[in-house]
């Protein structure tokens, strides 16, 4: 027989079976737990490609977002982030046809928290969360992030251990590179930038433009026409992530051009570009701020501004990523690390506390 289903039975029923709690609301949740569970069947694949098919398969669910693959975009750099997806530098593989913009869905693996708590990675190919089904009803999800509190007296890293999972230690989950300053950032990218010779055509080029006077992100994505001095770019490609880089510009043309990320380097093109950009507006006496918010027994600390994985992971995990209320991404922090965090944000990435 046939029978006509409703929108809301659908979500409600896939809701159900990627382990969300019972509702129709297609939020974030909803959003990372699907791109799990696709790039388990997908991956290795390009970003793109889970975004697409992602976006493809609630076409005729008539949802109404104008901005889904921009927000499914951010959802895969998230999970990325966060460790459930590897990108190609993260892993070896024999296999020639894998492309350097691909990515891989991580091992279940987990981490310890000081607190106890075992932050949990990874997917399998038939499960995006691989835990006894006793468990899962215990896992708590913070952005993108999910989280395994403990039970009184209970050691979850031995039993994790014993269900297959692999440990990673706090500091290789994090991959923070060393402090440097914002004048030997950009001071080191105009010499490697004055070393390279003319650079080509490049199409569909975007800058990200340091003369705008705006806290929106996507605005300062302008197209370099009329445009001089040196600036981050990026460049889509037919298949893959876009490709990013740092540029020299003559009245709008390209005139040199590095590449992100070096090669050898562990950290993602867009992560290099983010804090070399950070580290511009520095200069510029023009720092990116954030906003802190009080919250009982915490802090929000608001972010304009797209951090780098391994600054995400970090505050994802001395607190954690939560709902952004007007800005582009939140972290709730306790108290007893506001200061501490603060200081990480201001070292390593150049961003300064709003008045």
């Amino acid at each position: 027989m046939i029978e006509i289903v409703k929108q809301g039975e659908i979500i409600a029923s896939a809701r159900h079976d990627l382990g969300l709690p019972a509702g129709t609301e297609v939020d974030s949740a909803y959003w990372f737990a699907g791109l799990r569970r696709l790039a388990g069947q997908l991956c290795p694949c390009s970003p793109r490609t889970l975004v697409s098919t992602m976006a493809r398969s609630h076409r005729a669910l008539a949802l109404n977002l104008p901005d889904l693959a921009d927000h499914l975009e951010d959802c895969v750099d998230a999970l990325v982030a966060v460790g459930d997806l590897l990108e190609f530098h993260d892993v070896t593989t024999l296999d020639e046809q894998v492309k350097a913009t691909w990515v891989f869905a991580a091992p279940p693996s987990f981490v310890m928290h000081p607190s106890g708590a075992a932050y949990i990675l990874g997917l399998a190919p038939d499960d995006a969360l691989p835990l006894p089904i006793a468990w899962r009803e215990r896992v708590v999800t913070r952005g993108p992030a999910r989280v395994l509190e403990p039970l009184p007296g209970e050691g979850l890293d031995e039993a994790l251990k014993s269900s297959g999972f692999r440990q990673l230690s706090l500091n290789a989950w994090m991959r923070s590179p060393k402090p440097e300053s914002a004048a030997s950032i950009i001071g080191g990218l105009d010499a490697m930038l004055a070393a390279q010779g003319p650079a080509g055509h490049v199409p569909d080029l975007k800058i990200f433009d340091w003369t705008k006077d705006t806290r929106s992100y996507r605005a300062r994505w302008v197209a370099p026409s009329g445009h001089d001095g040196n600036y981050v770019v990026r460049r889509p490609q037919a298949y893959g992530a876009d490709l990013w880089g740092y540029a020299s510009l003559e009245h709008g043309e390209l005139r040199k051009l590095v590449d992100f990320p070096f090669p050898g380097s562990r950290y993602r093109g867009c992560d290099m570009a983010w804090r070399a950009q950070l580290a511009i507006d520095a200069l510029l006496k023009k720092p990116q701020r954030y906003r802190v918010v009080a919250l009982d027994g915490a802090r929000r600390l608001d972010l304009f501004f797209p951090l780098p994985d391994w600054a995400r992971r970090r505050l994802s995990t001395i607190g954690q990523e939560i709902a952004s209320e007007k800005c582009l991404m939140s972290f709730s922090v306790p108290l007893n690390a506001v200061m501490a965090e603060q200081a990480f944000l201001n070292d390593y990435l150049f961003l300064e506390c709003e008045e």
